[in-house]
């Protein structure tokens, strides 16, 4: 199986259902499976290489989802594309993969003539709406001319292409993912069919998605946690409710109420907002089942939050990376409070060891690396051997994550590796003290990292949002904190800011903050 034989099941068995609503549009599992068909048939007319990589740069929407599914059932590999890039960034990632067609959002046609003042592989771009720039070398394309084109356009979108000649194999590269590597470059992920494949099926299970499930999407599909809520529901039969409006919180709120979701996923920052900035606590929603949150941990103090506000819903506590495609452990609701701070247990076709530095296995309670093994860990990084090298070692993915396993086999994370503060001989946990300081309940959101120090190397600093009306000063969280943790845990500086800068997925950016 590849990946897109998971939207021609589903539109074969549930035809009717619908696959998609986005703002006022919405799509059944047969229209969306005519479209992708016949953009793909598009797609494989043209002249590309068999190996052929293609960009997707939409916002979430029901053409991102078309355009996604159509590269993979022409047998190219995608190529996901962060809609928050500067022009430089992306053309570095333009470059680094070689992309010379891109599937391009026409609200986006300014970013592009910024684009295309730089040198750049772009010879093709596809999009929703006819758009053109300043570029005799570019050849332009249409969504509607695509679609509007009855001699490709067949009668249910099932048997237009012979899936017998598929030009991919499972094993073979599906997407590549850029996420930031520890240079601050962008590195891509090469996940193939069977990566992502085998995940999904994983994820599947614990959270027991059925056709009858629907999903809030706040993520962004270039996201490997929201490109993860895509394969899930598409494969499911479910339905993907989308609404990019985050920044109005009580916006994705009546359209969880109003489309009746049962799903809402989100990273640590999400829940934070909504638990503090909006009416979430105060509304019903007797339709929702469960809530999931990865993409980095979340405090206990606001896990426990969630959980009084919502005790009737099951909580899903998860962990993964990228390079795991990305799923690796999940916490079953009904241990939430029991192993509260835990990130659970080994995600079905998934292997978790806890190593030590001479690699043997940790006993229990002992702190290591966790390193990861099974079918969902990435091929490698495109272009990047000697990162590669770092940490895929004999088909094992060493996550540069600190960890302990209690006595029942549920793991909890100490920190990251590279997120230790070395200061005057201690190492200090970056999360131990981020876990801290928002237990106090003047706090909204922090975020800490060690700088450099003459006298100890490095010291703690800690930058923090303040709930809104509250007032606090160095002094006063110092006091606080030196309650709690030892003198040499206590940040050395403090800042206060009104908002911590974030990426388009919502996770804390601190390398902008640094």
């Amino acid at each position: 199986m590849i990946i897109s034989d998971i939207l021609n099941k589903t539109a074969a068995v549930f035809p009717d259902n619908t696959a998609v609503i986005y703002l006022d549009e919405s799509i059944t599992y047969k229209q969306l499976n005519s479209k992708v068909s016949r953009l793909a048939e598009f797609l494989k007319k043209q002249s590309y290489p068999d190996d052929a990589r293609i960009g997707v740069f939409f916002e979430n929407s029901i053409d991102y989802i078309v355009a996604y599914f159509a590269v993979l059932r022409a047998g190219y590999v995608v190529i996901p594309l962060d809609t928050s890039l500067h022009e430089e960034k992306l053309n570095k990632i333009l470059h680094d993969s070689n992309i010379s067609t891109l599937c391009v959002g026409f609200k986006f046609q300014r970013l592009f003539k910024k684009l295309y003042t730089l040198n750049h592989p772009v010879k093709e771009i596809i999009s929703e709406k006819e758009f053109k720039l300043k570029d005799d070398s570019i050849t332009y394309r249409s969504f509607i001319d695509i679609f509007n084109d009855q001699v490709i356009e067949p009668e249910s979108g099932l048997n237009l292409l012979n899936w017998d000649d598929a030009k991919q194999a499972p094993h073979e590269l599906a997407a590549i993912f850029y996420t930031s590597g520890s240079t601050g470059e962008a590195k891509g992920v090469m996940l193939s069919h069977k990566n992502l494949i085998s995940n999904t099926i994983g994820t599947n299970e614990y959270l027991k998605l059925t056709e009858k499930d629907s999903v809030m999407v706040i993520l962004p599909f270039y996201y490997i946690y929201g490109n993860s809520l895509l394969l899930t529901h598409i494969s499911t039969g479910g339905t993907l409710v989308i609404d990019n409006r985050f920044m109005y919180a009580e916006t994705i709120l009546d359209t969880m109420q109003n489309e009746k979701v049962t799903g809402l996923s989100g990273v640590p920052s999400n829940f934070m907002i909504l638990l503090n900035k909006s009416t979430l606590t105060e509304r019903n929603f007797p339709n929702l089942r469960y809530f999931t949150q990865a993409g980095g941990a979340m405090a206990p103090d606001v896990i426990r939050k969630l959980h009084d506000a919502f005790p009737d819903k099951e909580i899903y506590i998860m962990y993964g990376q990228t390079e795991a495609s990305p799923r690796v452990t999940w916490l079953p609701p009904e241990k939430l409070l029991e192993k509260l701070g835990s990130i659970g247990i080994e995600v079905k076709g998934v292997d978790v060891k806890i190593l030590k530095e001479d690699g043997t296995e940790t006993s229990t309670d002992e702190t290591g690396e966790i390193v990861v093994g099974g079918d969902s860990i990435m091929l490698g990084y495109w272009n990047q051997p000697e990162e590669q090298s770092a940490v895929l070692k004999d088909g094992w993915l060493y996550t540069g994550d600190l960890a302990k396993r209690d006595k029942d086999g549920y793991i909890y994370i100490v920190g990251r590796k590279k997120e230790i503060i070395k200061s005057g001989g201690n190492r200090i946990s970056v999360k131990e003290v981020e876990e801290t300081l928002l237990t106090n309940q003047k706090i909204h959101e922090v975020a800490v990292f060690g700088v450099e120090d003459d006298i100890f190397g490095e010291a703690v600093k800690a930058v923090i949002v303040l709930k809104e009306n509250e007032i606090a000063d160095d002094k006063e969280i110092q006091k606080f904190i030196r309650s709690i943790l030892p003198e040499f845990k206590v940040p050395k500086y403090i800042d206060f800011v009104d908002i911590l800068p974030k990426t388009q997925a919502g996770k804390i950016d601190k390398k902008q903050l640094k």
